[in-house]
């Protein structure tokens, strides 16, 4: 009975010895751990330091830490474009004033030819020029005994009467202005008129 007995009695001590042992590895794991660190720690030269920790510590010991799920932004929609709309157009001037009526011939009757021009007018037309003043480039006198005269505004106008008392030079300045029935008259600077026309 007692033979029986002292094979259990070892079996039990081996099994506390063996747990005592497991009970203290991690600790002397630290510590042998914590001697290399020192050690690496202890160089001087960074790529000798840095050599001695990736021997004491290799890459397949060191457990990845794990990565932290990359954060999920919600989608926005597309804002619709909403296109803008026509600006209405500003009525013009014409559009906006009403315009009058013609007269007809028989509403026209006994009006003289400047009141009739002044009514057919368009409003919007300026008033016709009623002079021009220039200064003679040059005077020629024609076989006919008219003068013919070129201004410096490139107009060229030429007597429809003789008048003896008319005469001109170079240089001088003159005006010409509109005249009854149609017709135009040049003032001299010496204060004499001449019936004239244009030709050019």
């Amino acid at each position: 009975m007692s033979r029986a007995i002292v094979p259990t009695h070892l079996a039990v001590v081996l099994a506390a010895g063996f747990l005592l042992l497991a009970a203290r590895a991690p600790a002397w794991a630290a510590s042998a751990a914590q001697r290399k660190g020192e050690a690496c720690a202890a160089i001087d030269d960074p790529t000798a330091r840095l050599a001695c920790f990736d021997a004491a510590f290799p890459r397949g010991s060191r457990a990845a830490a794990p990565r932290a799920p990359a954060p999920v932004t919600a989608a926005t929609p597309p804002t619709a474009t909403v296109p803008a709309a026509p600006a209405a157009a500003a009525p013009t001037a014409s559009a906006a004033r009403p315009q009058p009526r013609p007269l007809t011939e028989a509403q026209k009757f006994g009006l003289s030819a400047q009141q009739r021009e002044a009514l057919e007018r368009k409003p919007d037309t300026p008033p016709p020029v009623k002079s021009t003043t220039a200064i003679v480039k040059s005077v020629r006198k024609l076989p006919s005994g008219y003068l013919r005269i070129e201004l410096d505004n490139d107009q060229v106008w030429q007597q429809i009467e003789t008048d003896p008392n008319v005469w001109l030079e170079p240089g001088e300045q003159v005006t010409i202005r509109r005249a009854s029935l149609g017709s135009y008259l040049l003032d001299t600077p010496r204060r004499y008129s001449t019936r004239v026309q244009r030709v050019q």
